[in-house]
């Protein structure tokens, strides 16, 4: 490991003393290395066996040394002479003539509280630190912006270390408990995770990040290997012919039942705890419930006692948990069944008013009527983005290029359904203003516009960002455990062909026509509405209390004297 191509490499700084712990029952020999940067001089020390034996033959399978070091100081270990691995323990990584390598902390690792209060039914913006604002420090000067919005939380996209050279969203990890240096403006990307995380909570704003523990970033076949391969080979599922496992599509799966892989799930999140981060979800969760659920619950239970929330991606290439299949109710679920019946019931799809009665209601048939558990969209980072879905034509993503006239509308409509139905809701970054991705619903790999928010369409849809921010502010006149379901008139119609439904929840009534003809409502829930705000100007609200709906509209009633005004 000759000269440094390292991104902002903390500056060494204090002594300390490092003790690495790795686990390889195979390996004849492990060595430690250590590296000042300034000189290239590296100190080699030989690490101990230790631990209880695998089997009554075996030798100890961890491998331990203890060092004294500088702080910015690297690191990292070899097994029997071969290429360099990470420390999968790490608190800080770095890229060294294209491999990482572990790089010392000069400081502690920070320490910040959480925010303290849990939204029943939150709000949640997913952001990509780079496409949002480049940097962690960058993030900052859009708080206010967010907390103006009336969002709760700000969910981040992976920040563990991954190879951003070939990657751009962070789903490929190479270790599970330190932050992706390039995030940081300065020398130490903890700290500043740390500080955007108290500054959110500043602004009244919960932060979660996604964690992918599923899989690692050493993938499968030809891609290199970097860490735990390189130690031990059983941390990765095998199928019974003995190929690795690959439910996830990335490469190598995790070992849920395996102790290493379980007991460096549980560090990764109490550190990201310990910066202040307020939740946490998890990449193909359903992949951890291979070994039966027992990790799945034991997350359950470090997150009771840390005050953290938990959601699942519950499913992968091989399973469909989402409801109750998933091992641990404690969680909360993305629900893509909303995700999928929204966008079909918008662009007028037959059929769905019976699933749309479901998802009005916070899917009681999945979460048994506990609507929190219910992450509702339609959108995320995967696929075509919400306004992309005005834009292209095809079943794969049940999108339709509805034109442009009719496309704000529309936009309207999915925001609607997505922030006005019961449980917890989540956008993305500038599907407020009509951010697009050009059609691209793949972009992994794309570090460039078509990634990035281009913050000069917030002038350009300025009236769909207010009309979102007002649907916020009516969010909060929700009754999301008392929902009632209603049709144009009298019950709703669950006929093939129908495309109406209405419901009614707290102070709040809403009406939605996916039909090409206007449709007079009856307001069916007593006391005295008035028509609040609509996706299309053409719905009116007649003298008897009739509302006709525009084809392919929206409409929300308000019970007077309730209001809410944009601000």
């Amino acid at each position: 490991m000759h000269g440094s191509h390292a991104l902002h490499a903390p500056a060494i700084d204090g002594a300390r003393t490092l003790s690495v712990s790795v686990r390889a029952p195979a390996a004849g020999e492990v060595v430690l290395c250590v590296r000042t940067p300034a000189t290239g001089h590296v100190r080699r020390v030989d690490c101990a066996r230790s631990g209880a034996p695998v089997d009554d033959d075996g030798d100890p399978p961890w491998w331990r040394a203890t060092v004294p070091v500088a702080g910015g100081e690297h690191y990292w270990l070899e097994v029997d002479g071969g290429e360099p691995l990470v420390d999968p323990s790490t608190e800080a990584l770095t890229f060294v003539d294209g491999r990482p390598v572990g790089v010392v902390r000069a400081d502690p690792w920070p320490h910040r509280p959480q925010l303290g209060r849990v939204t029943p039914h939150p709000v949640v913006y997913e952001t990509h630190v780079r496409g949002f604002a480049r940097t962690f420090a960058g993030m900052h000067e859009r708080l206010a912006y967010l907390a103006d919005l009336g969002v709760d939380v700000i969910e981040l996209l992976p920040v563990h270390p991954f190879d951003h050279r070939d990657n751009y969203w962070g789903y490929m990890p190479i270790v599970w408990g330190a932050v992706h240096e390039p995030y940081a403006a300065g020398d130490d990307a903890a700290v500043e995770l740390a500080d955007l995380v108290s500054a959110a909570h500043d602004h009244g704003l919960a932060v979660w990040i996604d964690v992918v523990f599923n899989h690692t970033g050493e993938g499968s076949g030809a891609m290199p290997t970097w860490t735990l391969r390189g130690f031990d080979p059983s941390t990765y599922r095998t199928f019974a012919d003995g190929t690795p496992a690959n439910d996830s599509g990335c490469g190598n799966d995790t070992d849920p039942a395996h102790p290493w892989v379980r007991e460096l799930v549980l560090e990764g999140l109490a550190r990201y705890a310990d910066l202040g981060v307020d939740g946490f979800r998890f990449d193909l969760a359903s992949l951890l419930t291979r070994d039966g659920g027992g990790l799945v619950r034991q997350i359950g239970d470090w997150a009771e006692r840390r005050g953290v929330v938990l959601v699942a991606e519950a499913w992968d290439l091989a399973a469909y948990q989402v409801g109750r299949a998933f091992p641990d109710q404690r969680w909360a679920q993305w629900n893509d069944r909303f995700r999928d019946d929204v966008r079909g019931f918008v662009r007028g799809e037959s059929g769905l008013v019976p699933a749309m009665v479901q998802r009005a209601q916070g899917s009681p048939e999945l979460f048994d009527g506990e609507a929190w558990r219910s992450v509702n969209f339609v959108d995320a980072h995967d696929g075509l983005c919400m306004y992309d879905l005005t834009t292209v034509t095809g079943d794969r993503h049940r999108s339709w290029d509805c034109g442009p006239e009719l496309r704000p509308q529309q936009l309207r409509n999915y925001f609607t359904h997505l922030l006005l139905s019961a449980g917890a809701a989540m956008f993305v970054m500038g599907d407020e203003f009509a951010r697009t991705q050009r059609g691209h619903d793949n972009p992994y790999d794309v570090d460039g516009p078509v990634s990035w928010v281009d913050w000069s369409r917030l002038g350009t849809w300025n009236e769909l960002h207010a009309y979102v921010r007002h649907l916020l502010q009516i969010r909060r006149l929700l009754d999301h455990d008392h929902v009632r379901v209603y049709g144009v008139h009298g019950r709703p119609d669950y006929g093939y062909e129908s495309r109406s439904l209405a419901w009614h929840s707290g102070d709040v009534y809403v009406m939605s026509n996916a039909w090409w003809e206007p449709l007079a409502f009856e307001v069916q829930a007593p006391g005295t509405w008035r028509l609040e705000c609509a996706a299309s100007p053409d719905t009116t609200m007649e003298r008897d209390g009739t509302v006709v709906v525009a084809p392919r509209s929206t409409a929300v009633l308000l019970a007077a004297p309730t209001g809410v005004r944009p601000t």
